[in-house]
Parts: structure tokens; C-alpha cells; sequence
């Protein structure tokens, strides 16, 4: 799909986003958020129509001695450079293991790119959450779903309910409940999307929720889980609402004011990355990812989301850096000893609340699984933590509090730092696939698969071209 026609169906996104009801009947008023997620979109379309081609023409020469291309016919400098890269994508896939030499300069030529297309955004803005509101007919069917299981609630028990913008995986709402003797007032509903690039169960979550409640992280107390999906469209668990409290931000730190957050903030992930690693087993008896393998070894993890990403039927245009990082992952395999311990496996500032700038509360456990500790340790150090404290700070926090050492080992950190960027390109790429084939026209999906995805990209390459230096392929 040309950038042109993915420009066409961005604005009609935006037009729909304003003028109609979305998710089901639910009606959308998410002015802040609308906003960032329309700004984002329209600065990376607007740099590929304008600035793109002057950054690719000025590095095209060194992509043809990476393909060992002679110059041909004239074309479109960004076209030749997403041929280049296909072609450099390709190779990777014919080859077990490339040269280590020519794989360096691959990574190199990306990153190179990728910094250059970032520099020539505008600076982001962040995007302070706001609750959308919701039509009456979400609110009566959640309201005769409690009536009818706890009849001695009144007969419309739900007072209101707003939903929480920015979920990609789930939705989630905020309800106030009438006065009542079986109730919190104030909950949390998170229910299933009809499309969801986990594939995962909200009603899953709720025994993992009881689990780490019992040893004490912050998390929202569970009440109910539903797995009949017919009620409200979806599975769903409801939770206790943690109150003065508000979203901590975007996964990416630079689409965050860091400032906002207390000296404390840091420390406390790390107690609770700590605290977690120490259960060895998984409270339900089986991992609650959709996509990826139970299985603890991680090539086959990884080896699953490759195969889900050729799948992709329209990737986005410029998606080498995620095919590098396939590459590298596989050529350098993580050591069968590894430790095993149950991982909530998203960690940051997209699935946490804060209150007064400390942490207030971890939420978001649809990828939880038995895995490496390494994961959930690169996974919040790669994209935030690491603006927030020294890595042998982070190493101190985390033994102090339980933390074994072979967790924070450096190979396996950086190894988990280019998986956790790569998985989520495959996430974002499924989005998308969904915005260009017009299967969601949200402008949260063309967000993701516009904006995120490319973010991954750059993350790829600068923890890749980290990790080479450390540890050639």
C-alpha cells in the first residue's frame, strides 16, 4: 500500500473517529487522546512524503553495496531503499547464520536511517490519558449482568461507565456502582476486543491477579471474571479501582515527562520485578499468551512470532530492522540453564498507575508466563528505566529485594532488550495490517501501526548495534 493510500484511510479514520459511535455502541469522546494518536500519525505520513526521500536518496549508495546492487533505472529514492531493504530482509531469511561482518553493516545502515527519519519529526508531545464517556446500552447490559448475579443489588445497579482510552489488547472502563452491600462503588471492568493482537483472555488474568496480589505488589484487588463472552462481547474480569491515581504514560520514554515521576518510582519497579521473579510457578498452571508458545524456551518463542510476522500479508513498508533482529536473536541463543520464574512480560510506564508521581499500581498482566527474569528486567530497563537510574543502581535495587543474580546478566538483558522491541514490531505490524485493510479505523490501531511500529524499528537497531558491540554475531 502506497503512503498515499494509507494517508486516505488515515483521514477517513479521523473523520470517523469524530462523527461515529466505535467499539461496539460505544460512543467516543477521547478529545486529548484523539489527538495525540492523529498527531503522531499524521507527522510520520507527512515526513514520508516529504523529508523521506531526500534522507534516502543521501544514503542510497551505501544500501546497494549492502545488496550488491549496481544503480538502475531511475526511481523514487524511497523506493529504492525499501527495495534494498526487502532485499536485505530476504537474505536474512535464506541464511542460518550471516555474515557476521556484512550483518554488522546491516544493523549500521538501518540505524543510520532510522536516526535520521526520527531527527526529522517534530518533537512529541505526550499524551495525558482522559476517560471517554459511553452510551446507555453498554451501561444497562453491565448493569443487568451484576443485577442478575448478585440479586441483591438493585435493580440498575451500575451507575455510570467511561472508558479508559489508549488499550490496544483490552478495554477497560471505570464503573460507579449505586450504593450497595456487595460492591465496591468504584471498580474497573476490562473486557476483550473483538480483534487483539495478544489473542489473549481477560478472564485468564484473574487467578494470576489473586497470585501476585497475595504477595503483596500493588495491584487492583479482583472481583469477579466472566468468560462467557455473549454479556458484553468479550471475556472480562472487574476489578477494584485504585483511586487518586492516573495512567503513568506511553511505553516509549521520550513520549513522557520523566520529570513528573518521584525519586521513588524506580525503585519500587525494580522492588516489584523482585518480588514477582520469586514464583517459580504460574498461578492458573499454564501461560496466558495467546500467540506465543507455552514453551519456556525462548527460540521457539521466538521462532513463533517470526513465522506470525511473515504472515502479514501488508507489513509496513520499511520493516528490516525487525527481520535483523529475528536474525540475531536466533543466531545467538540464550543458554538452556537460564532461570525460570513467573514474568509479567510488559512492564512500564503504559501499564502501571501512579499517584503523586510514585507507583501506585501494575496493571496489564495478559502476556504474564513462566519465563526468564532477564525479559521482564530488559523490558522496563531498555525503554525507561535505564533515563531513571544507573544499571548497577537497578542491580542493587533488585538484589536487595530478592532478586537473584543470574537475572541481570548483560547477554541475556541485551538479549531480551532486542526481543522485547522485536515482538511488539509484530504486534504493531498486525495493526497495520488491520488499519490498511480497513478491518479497524480506529485511530488508536492507525497510531500503532504507524508510530509505534516505527518506534520499534529505531529501538531494534539502536539495542542491536548495542549488542554487537558487546557481543558480535
Amino acid at each position: 500500500m502506497s503512503t498515499s493510500d494509507f494517508l486516505a484511510r488515515a483521514l477517513a479514520s479521523l473523520h470517523e473517529t469524530v462523527a461515529v459511535d466505535l467499539r461496539d455502541d460505544l460512543r467516543s469522546s477521547r478529545q486529548r487522546e484523539f489527538a495525540a494518536c492523529a498527531g503522531r500519525v499524521l507527522a510520520r505520513l507527512q515526513v514520508d512524503q516529504t523529508a523521506a526521500p531526500t534522507l534516502a536518496a543521501a544514503r542510497l549508495e551505501r544500501w546497494r553495496q549492502l545488496t550488491g546492487t549496481a544503480p538502475g533505472a531511475a526511481s523514487a529514492p524511497l523506493e529504492e531503499l525499501h527495495t534494498h531493504a526487502a532485499a536485505v530482509g530476504r537474505a536474512l531469511q535464506a541464511a542460518e547464520a550471516p555474515d557476521a561482518i556484512w550483518f554488522k553493516e546491516a544493523v549500521a545502515a538501518t540505524r543510520d536511517y532510522l536516526d535520521a527519519y526520527e531527527r526529522a519529526l517534530p518533537t512529541p508531545g505526550t499524551a495525558a490519558a482522559t476517560v471517554a464517556g459511553a452510551t446507555d446500552t453498554q451501561r444497562e447490559r453491565l448493569s443487568r449482568y451484576l443485577a442478575q448475579r448478585y440479586p441483591g443489588l438493585p435493580v440498575d445497579p451500575v451507575k455510570s461507565l467511561r472508558i479508559v482510552p489508549g488499550g490496544r489488547g483490552k478495554e477497560t472502563s471505570l464503573l460507579e456502582l449505586v450504593p450497595n452491600d456487595f460492591l465496591p462503588s468504584r471498580l474497573v471492568l476490562r473486557r476483550d476486543l473483538t480483534l487483539s493482537v495478544t489473542g489473549t483472555s481477560a478472564y485468564a488474568e484473574f487467578p494470576l491477579l489473586q497470585a501476585v496480589e497475595a504477595l503483596g505488589l500493588p495491584v487492583p484487588s479482583p472481583v469477579l471474571a466472566e468468560h462467557d463472552p455473549a454479556h458484553l462481547g468479550g471475556t472480562f474480569i472487574i476489578m477494584t479501582e485504585i483511586c487518586n491515581a492516573r495512567a503513568g504514560g506511553e511505553l516509549f520514554a521520550e513520549l513522557n515527562d520523566l520529570q513528573e515521576l518521584a525519586s521513588t518510582f524506580a525503585p519500587d519497579v525494580v522492588r516489584a520485578l523482585a518480588k514477582l521473579h520469586t514464583l517459580r510457578t504460574h498461578p492458573s498452571g499454564t501461560a496466558l499468551r495467546g500467540h506465543s508458545s507455552a514453551s519456556t524456551d525462548p527460540l521457539e518463542m521466538v521462532r513463533g512470532f517470526q513465522q506470525m510476522f511473515r504472515g502479514i500479508a501488508r507489513k509496513p513498508p520499511l520493516h528490516v530492522a525487525t527481520e535483523l533482529g529475528f536474525a540475531w536473536l536466533i543466531a545467538n541463543p540464550l543458554p538452556p540453564t537460564r532461570p525460570q520464574r513467573l514474568v509479567h512480560g510488559d512492564i512500564g510506564l503504559h501499564n502501571v498507575l501512579v499517584r503523586d508521581g510514585a507507583l501506585a499500581a501494575i496493571l496489564d498482566w495478559e502476556l504474564a508466563h513462566l519465563g526468564d527474569p532477564a525479559e521482564d528486567i530488559a523490558y522496563a530497563w531498555s525503554p525507561l528505566l535505564r533515563h531513571l537510574l544507573t544499571w548497577d543502581e537497578f542491580v542493587a535495587h533488585y538484589r536487595r529485594h530478592g532478586g537473584e543474580p543470574e537475572a541481570c546478566d548483560r547477554h541475556a538483558v541485551a538479549w531480551y532488550s532486542v526481543w522485547a522491541h522485536t515482538r511488539n514490531s509484530v504486534y504493531t505490524a498486525l495493526h497495520y495490517e488491520w488499519a490498511a485493510n480497513g478491518q479497524r479505523k480506529d485511530i488508536e490501531c492507525f497510531n500503532a501501526g504507524t508510530d509505534f511500529f516505527d518506534r520499534t524499528q529505531y529501538y531494534i537497531a539502536h539495542e542491536l548495534d548495542q549488542a554487537l558491540q558487546e557481543r558480535p554475531t
